[in-house]
C-alpha cells in the first residue's frame, strides 16, 4: 500500500509539473511566435512609414527569392500567397523534374483558397518555341504532386512534376504554374 501512495505522488508530482509548464506558455506573451516572423520576406521596408497600407507596398515589391530557390512570385488573386520556384532539373529517363512551393506568407490568421486547371501547368521552350505538359503513365495518371485547396497562414505546401525534357541545346526555359506570373529565361540544371 506505501508503495503504491508513492508512485500516486510521483504522477501527481508530475501532472502538475507539465500543467505548470504548459500554462506558463500560454499565458506568456513570449518572443517565440514574434521569432518565427524575420524568417518570412517582409513586406513592407523597415524605412517606410506605417501609415502607408500595406497591400500597396506588397504589390509594388517583388516577393525575394528564396534562399536556395531561383525566383518567386505572387499569386494574382491574393498578394499574401506566393510561389517559389525551386528546381528545374534534367532527370534519367529524359525527364524534366520541376520542383516549388506554394506559401501563405499572411501575418494574420487567413486561409486563401488555391485551385487551377490542370493544363495550366506547363513550360514552353524559347529555343525551340515549343509548349511542353507534365508526362502522364500508361493509364494516363499525371505524374506530379501537386498542391490545391485552402491554405492556412504561415504554411507551405511542396509541389513537383515531371515533364519530357527539351533538347540538350535548350538551356533555359519558361516555367507556368497556374495563377503566378510565368518564370521566365529559368536555366536548366544537369
Amino acid at each position: 500500500m506505501k508503495r503504491c501512495g508513492i508512485c500516486l505522488a510521483w504522477i501527481l508530482a508530475i501532472t502538475c509539473a507539465v500543467l505548470a509548464v504548459s500554462c506558463a506558455k500560454e499565458s506568456s506573451p513570449g518572443p517565440a511566435p514574434q521569432a518565427a516572423a524575420p524568417a518570412q520576406p517582409a513586406a513592407v521596408p523597415a524605412t517606410q512609414p506605417a501609415a502607408q497600407p500595406a497591400a500597396a507596398s506588397a504589390q509594388a515589391a517583388p516577393p525575394a527569392v528564396p534562399a536556395g530557390g531561383i525566383a518567386s512570385g505572387q499569386f494574382s488573386q491574393d498578394p499574401d500567397l506566393r510561389c517559389d520556384l525551386l528546381e528545374v532539373r534534367r532527370v534519367s529517363g529524359g525527364a524534366l523534374m520541376v520542383k516549388w512551393r506554394i506559401v501563405n506568407a499572411a501575418s494574420q490568421p487567413k486561409n486563401i483558397h488555391y485551385d487551377f486547371r490542370w493544363e495550366q501547368i506547363y513550360y514552353i521552350d524559347p529555343a525551340e518555341n515549343k509548349k511542353y505538359a507534365y508526362l502522364t503513365d500508361a493509364e494516363g495518371g499525371r505524374i506530379l504532386d501537386v498542391f490545391f485547396g485552402e491554405l492556412p497562414a504561415g504554411q507551405q505546401r511542396a509541389n513537383w512534376a515531371k515533364f519530357p525534357a527539351p533538347p540538350p541545346t535548350s538551356n533555359k526555359i519558361s516555367v507556368t504554374i497556374p495563377n503566378f506570373p510565368p518564370f521566365e529565361d529559368v536555366p536548366i540544371s544537369q
